[in-house]
């Protein structure tokens, strides 16, 4: 069943409500840094460092182990600079780097099915999305756009809140 053309909601005003709810924490700056990272660093730093979050200013990237971390630590102020220059502002203020895991974020996505990722967020967050989500006809958009509010609301719950 097709809604009547005058019940369409423009997508600009769904991208409007999406941006302005805090429904969806969406930062721009930390997207780009994951597709811009393995230009900035090189494919060898790329494979022992990957950026985790960036809250604030403050960039984590998870390190393979201490040597990486320590070598890293020299040249922080250059990837800072590089990625800032990228990005054109001063989106990063500092980068600190922690053994751990480091991740692409396409492997992130797949660990967990989208309604793993769902169950995860509040009653309200869900209900908000969903509202958003509801106005959009196209089903294949609206699948998308669901799965990148549940991943970006899900990014910003596992983020620390300092």
């Amino acid at each position: 069943m097709r809604r009547d053309k005058k019940s369409f909601t423009h997508i600009k005003e769904v991208i409007d409500d999406i941006l302005g709810t805090s429904a969806l924490p969406i930062d721009f700056d930390g997207i780009r840094i994951w597709r811009l990272w393995d230009g900035v660093v090189g494919k060898t730093i790329a494979k022992h460092a990957r950026p985790s979050w960036i809250k604030k200013g403050v960039l984590l990237v998870k390190v393979t182990d201490s040597v990486w971390v320590q070598e890293l630590e020299f040249k922080a102020e250059a990837i800072k600079e590089s990625l800032n220059r990228k990005l054109q502002r001063e989106a990063i203020k500092k980068i600190r780097f922690r053994v751990g895991t480091p991740q692409d974020r396409r492997q992130i996505s797949k660990k967990k099915s989208q309604q793993e990722h769902i169950q995860d967020l509040t009653p309200e967050r869900q209900r908000k999305m969903e509202e958003i989500i509801a106005r959009i006809e196209d089903k294949e958009l609206r699948s998308s756009l669901r799965q990148i509010m549940i991943l970006a609301a899900k990014k910003d719950s596992e983020s620390p809140s300092d």
